[in-house]
């Protein structure tokens, strides 16, 4: 039997036995059967853990490993959706974001990312372009603290209606990252310093972003998760 299937076999069985409604003989049987599946194919607590994660991964398109507004839109879209992220180098996307969590919520993450990393891009293109009379590198940190403001804009709103990570699903999510990402590594998102013209950007950001809107959606499909200006 093929390995995630033994795994998906092993979670049912444990669900079933931790089911407040299983009779007690349901339950032993449950019981048995898992750990005899463990047993024979060697798995242990972590690999049944980390198999209930669901993920999705979006390219960022850039060479070098994102920068921080990048994974501030990253951390954004994962919160909206109740997940965790990381970044990593796919073997054919290259550097790519991955959101992990329970059901559709990683898919609605990534897809949500895809959509306002376009719509952040062309608004940051058309900021700088406004930009005369200075330098290139003053246009480039100009362009990000404009990304900051606009992503702290759909930060905000995220934050009214984000219900955060339950604790089981955190912890089956911990197990995966252990399984598959054990030499990850945390760093924080650092801000852009903004010099007393450029925080005209940071304000220009944050007033473009309010015109974003991200939100769950019923029954959290794609059509009704994101809208910017008031279509899709």
């Amino acid at each position: 039997m093929d390995k995630q299937k033994v795994l998906d076999k092993v979670a049912k069985l444990m669900a079933l036995a931790n089911s407040s409604g299983a009779a007690p003989n349901e339950v032993e049987t449950a019981l048995r059967q898992a750990r005899a599946l463990m047993a024979k194919y060697n798995l242990n607590t972590q690999a049944i853990q980390a198999s209930l994660v669901e993920e999705a991964s979006v390219p960022t398109n850039t060479q070098r490993s994102p920068k921080d507004w990048l994974h501030s839109l990253a951390l954004t879209c994962s919160t909206a959706f109740d997940c965790s992220y990381l970044s990593y180098i796919h073997p054919r996307l290259g550097w790519s974001f991955k959101f992990l969590g329970k059901g559709v919520g990683p898919e609605l993450a990534a897809y949500a990312y895809s959509s306002l990393f376009h719509q952040l891009q062309k608004a940051r293109r058309e900021h700088v372009a406004q930009q005369s009379r200075c330098q290139l590198k003053t246009k480039r940190r100009r362009g990000q603290l404009f990304a900051e403001g606009w992503i702290r804009a759909v930060a905000q709103k995220v934050n009214q209606f984000a219900t955060g990570m339950d604790s089981a699903t955190r912890e089956q999510v911990t197990a995966y990252l252990s399984l598959h990402h054990p030499n990850l590594r945390k760093s924080a998102i650092k801000s852009t310093p903004a010099k007393s013209h450029d925080k005209n950007s940071l304000a220009a950001g944050w007033q473009e972003g309010q015109n974003a809107q991200l939100r769950r959606g019923v029954g959290q499909d794609r059509q009704s998760a994101l809208s910017y200006g008031g279509a899709r």
